[in-house]
Order: C-alpha cells, then structure tokens, then sequence
C-alpha cells in the first residue's frame, strides 16, 4: 500500500509540474506566447523590447539584463524575461540550456524593484509572478544569479527564486516592500523563508533590511561571495560549464527532487490576492507618491540606498507627527540604528 500511494504521489506531482510548464498559470499568458516561442534550436527568442543580451554555447546561455539606468523591473523588462524563460521550457525535438546564467550590464544593480508606477497594471504583475513560476519549475534548467550590485524588492523576489545565487563585493539585497506599506506578491515571501529559515525571513521582511555579500552568504541566500568581479565571473563560468557537461536528464531529476520546497500555484495566487487591497490602501499610496518624488526611480543617492531611504522618510513623518518631543522618544528606542544593519550574522 505504501509504495501505491508513493507511485500515486509521483504521478500527481509530475502533473502538476507538466501543467505548471505548460501553460495552466491562471493568466494564460505561458500558452499564447509559447506559440510565438516554440522554436525548434538552441537560439533564444530575440528581446523585442530590447533589455536583454544573450552569449551562449551549447550548454550554458548567459542573460545579460540591460534597462538603465538601475535594471528597473518595467513592464518591458518583464516582458523580455517571461518571453526568454517560456523560450527555456523543453518541447519534442527542441534543445534548451542545460544553465542559465543572470548577470547584469550595469555596474551598480544587478535587478532593480518593479516599476511603482505600474503598480495598479495587474499584466505587469501577473507576468512577474509568472516568471518567477517558471523560475522555479522548468526542471530542465539550472538557473545561476551572478549578483554584483543591487537588487531589491522584484528583482531579489527573481534572485530568491532563482536555483543558485554567488555575490560580487557590489552586492546589496533587499525585499523592502513592508517598508512601502504594501508585499512582496511575486513569490518573494515564501521562498526566502525556505532559504534563510522563518525567523530571519521575517526579520528581513518586517523590518526591510539591506545586506550586503557577506551577509548574504553568512545567511544562506548566497550559495558563495567573491572579492571582485573578474573572480565572480570566473567562478559562476566554471561552475555553469561544470554542470553543463553532465546528463540533462539527471539534471531535471535532481531539481524535481526539489521542487516540492518551492511555493504551490495556490501560493502565488493567494500572494496576489493579498497584494491588491494592501498596495491601494492609503497609507501604502501616500509613501508610493513620497518615494516617487525623492527617486524618480534614477540612479540618485534616494534610488541606490532606497530601503534605508524610505525608513529615513518615515522617520522624518513620524518624527514631524509626535512634536518637538518625537525625536527624544524615538533615540530612546535605538533610532540611530534605523537606517543600517550594525551587525552582521555570523554562520
């Protein structure tokens, strides 16, 4: 009876998985443009808004994203991505990357946070969660994030859901949203709890922390961080082309043995739901509108340390809000170390 029920289960999720890659998203967006996108080589599709460059060997295709000035997720960048990662899903008689490796053209961000100004478009946030479904359930596939800058709010929900992240000195991560009065829908939430464990999720979460490379990988969301960029690179390389020589049948195994850690459909869609009353409330649209006129979403001093900038802009509100006595009560609690993490973790 147990190995029925194990053989049962087998099944159950290989369909599961099936349907997740062939289109049963709840939007429909992965059956239209698998259409478009169902060739037959090893070229992934052109990037038809431009954000995206692509280098690639038989094994390992490299994704360089390149929307300045901060790899902003606007609704043309997540188009490019949704194309190419519906390009990565395999098909009869088609060859895809055995690795895919994310990097950046920019210096100091590696995926910048979604467009606030598309945060009443649903299509720019369906197809962000959409990536990140494909992300995490093309078993076929391993997916490396070369993260040498920043890379906040949606771009560290893509980062999170990614197979592997290593980290250049440049690195900065931070998933900021509470800061904002509003979430991380995209599938950020739940899957950093599984990295870094419940407590420290929500320790980054509730209270919108930055980290840096070390951090990072003192807490397990790095898989390693290197000294300089060249070091990065070289090792990212060796390690894509290392798997790349290996079957890619058991490569798809492997990850299915995984893929029961990542977040169900369910998930994705209950994030999405939760997202929608708590981005529109007042108090989320009034710091939206605050952020909006201090960065402009430019490459400013706002934009490039924008979750210690915004607890800075509360502060200042909430500092104006208690009188001349605010300031005595917020030092009281430790507010000289709102704006930083003082303390890294140690493994």
């Amino acid at each position: 009876m147990q190995s029925k029920a194990i053989l049962a289960f087998v099944a159950t999720f290989s369909f599961f998985c099936m349907a997740i890659c062939n289109g049963a998203d709840g939007h429909g967006s992965f059956t239209r443009r698998s259409a478009v996108f169902n060739k037959r080589d090893n070229s992934p599709p052109p990037s038809r808004h431009g954000k995206l460059n692509f280098t690639q060997n038989a094994n390992v295709t490299r994704v360089t994203i390149n929307n300045p000035p901060i790899n902003l997720l606007t609704a043309e960048l997540i188009s490019d991505l949704l194309d190419f990662l519906i390009w990565t899903r395999p098909g009869p008689g088609k060859t895809t990357p055995k690795v895919v490796v994310f990097s950046s053209a920019l210096p100091d961000f590696f995926i910048s946070h979604f467009d606030l100004k598309n945060l009443a478009s649903p299509a720019a946030l369906n197809q962000l969660v959409d990536c990140g479904r494909l992300l995490q359930n093309v078993t076929s596939t391993a997916f490396i994030a070369e993260v040498n800058g920043r890379t906040f709010g949606g771009g560290q929900e893509l980062n999170s859901q990614m197979d592997m992240r290593f980290a250049g000195p440049n690195a900065l991560v931070s998933q900021y949203e509470n800061s904002c009065g509003f979430v991380a829908q995209a599938g950020g939430q739940i899957s950093l709890g599984p990295i870094v464990g419940k407590a420290r999720a929500l320790e980054l979460l509730l209270a919108s922390k930055q980290i840096n490379a070390q951090q990072g990988t003192d807490l397990g969301l790095f898989n390693n961080n290197y000294p300089d960029a060249n070091t990065l690179r070289r090792e990212v390389d060796a390690l894509a082309a290392r798997i790349g020589l290996f079957s890619q049948a058991a490569l798809n195994d492997t990850k299915f043995s995984l893929a029961f850690m990542s977040p169900t459909p369910q998930q994705l869609d209950q994030q999405i739901i939760n997202f929608a009353p708590v981005a529109s409330s007042p108090v989320s649209q009034g710091v939206v509108r605050e952020v909006l006129r201090d960065s402009d979403q430019s490459h400013n001093e706002y934009e490039v340390n924008i979750p210690n900038s915004v607890v800075q802009t509360l502060y200042s509100q909430e500092l104006n809000a208690m009188g001349d006595g605010g300031k005595g009560v917020l030092d009281a609690a430790g507010a000289e170390n709102l704006f930083g993490w003082e303390h890294g973790y140690r493994s």
